[in-house]
């Protein structure tokens, strides 16, 4: 790694092996910069939680660097890696208050009383734990051993933080507060910190950058935004966002110059030539990656649809939400055979549409917010513009 870059904290090509055969970690990069904030995701058992330990050293590491704040820490001990930590368990010191779990490190690290006594007012005010101070552990609920777990993270300066999944604990209030306030922390202190967690929203909330990782793998970095817009390839396509982006099989077609996708005996056109990345394409198989905002009840003028049954109905304040099963085969791993069954796409319906689930229904689709995937690698051929409407809004 460069050195004579930004102060950097996080994995270098590292890889981790545990007690199988297959590593944990493989090639594993992820590095953030001074107050920024990385979240990591990904399915259970993809890594996420075995990378952050490995930054904390609490796991050997078989290759690549550990780095801290632009040092090279692979190696060195934990307790000299100069880190503060906020997991899922807080493990606070049951005999001592909550002020005295707040305040302990820093009383550890010999910071003058004055500074103490301000970190501490700052920090409760932040968390609002004004009322909690004298309680011990036992008496505290699970997500307000939480909150106490990130105050002490973050009650002090280290030259990074590491959370994983910090926010298990709390209600939903609870959490949108926490976040902002961690978000807050980690800026004015301008340290990198490594964020860990199985919510997605709370991790396009609060972080600078995603990293999505998958069987102990790094699939994409980037912001939360381009991995919306641009998933580089199937499993990053499906796995952010909810509902996740419904998949078609279809073949690139065109016509008197204009593009379009079959899609069993239906057309659906992009109205424009093909582009230049899917020109080798033409006449191929693709696999069609639609968001829910992409697809709609078919309506007004508009005469070309897909044809399927609505399976479930949710009914929310501004929108119906509709999963659709197309009469079109459904889309597996990359490269297997399609099995039995049909294809299902998530569709948004007007707040007011009286659909319901078991009734035959036609959906709109605007090809020209598809994303187009090759269907033997996974990989991504394609986005739509990303300053593209929605289906149905204005302009």
């Amino acid at each position: 790694m460069d050195t004579a870059g930004p102060p950097l904290t996080g994995l270098a090509d590292v890889t981790v092996v545990g007690g199988g055969a297959a590593p944990v970690l493989d090639g594993v990069t992820l590095l953030a910069g001074p107050g920024e904030i990385l979240a990591v995701i990904g399915p259970s058992g993809s890594g996420k939680s075995t990378a952050l330990r490995a930054v904390a050293g609490l796991l050997e590491v078989q290759r690549g660097e550990v780095w801290v704040a632009g040092r090279r820490v692979t190696g060195v001990p934990a307790h000299e890696r100069r880190l503060a930590m906020s997991f899922e368990s807080a493990a606070l010191v049951p005999f001592l208050d909550v002020e005295g779990n707040l305040t302990a490190g820093m009383r550890t690290r010999h910071r003058s009383p004055g500074e103490v006594a301000a970190r501490l007012t700052a920090e409760t005010r932040l968390l609002r734990l004004g009322g909690l101070l004298g309680r011990r552990p036992p008496g505290l609920s699970a997500g307000e051993r939480g909150l106490v777990g990130i105050g002490r993270a973050t009650i002090d300066v280290p030259d990074a933080y590491l959370f994983d999944e910090p926010l298990a604990h709390l209600d939903a209030a609870g959490r949108a507060h926490a976040r902002q306030a961690i978000a807050a922390r980690v800026r004015a202190a301008g340290v990198p910190a490594l964020y860990v967690t199985h919510d997605q929203a709370e991790a396009f909330s609060v972080a600078d950058r995603i990293g999505v990782l998958r069987a102990g793998r790094v699939v994409q970095t980037g912001p939360g935004r381009e991995l919306w817009e641009r998933p580089a390839d199937l499993f990053v396509a499906q796995f952010v966002g909810s509902p996740a982006m419904g998949l078609l099989r279809g073949r690139l077609v065109e016509n008197d110059g204009v593009a379009g996708f079959v899609v069993g005996s239906r057309t659906l056109p992009l109205w424009s030539p093909v582009p230049e990345e899917l020109r080798d394409r033409l006449g191929g198989d693709v696999v069609l990656g639609l968001r829910p905002e992409s697809v709609g009840p078919v309506g007004g003028d508009q005469t070309v649809g897909l044809d399927g049954t609505a399976v479930t109905v949710e009914r929310t304040g501004p929108a119906t939400h509709v999963t659709v099963e197309i009469d079109a085969p459904p889309v597996t791993a990359p490269g297997a055979d399609p099995p039995a069954g049909r294809a299902r796409l998530a569709a948004t319906f007007p707040a007011r549409d009286p659909v319901r689930p078991g009734e035959r229904v036609r959906v709109a689709v605007d090809a020209t917010r598809v994303h187009v995937f090759d269907p033997v690698t996974g990989r991504a051929l394609w986005h739509p513009p990303s300053d593209r409407p929605p289906l149905g809004s204005p302009g």
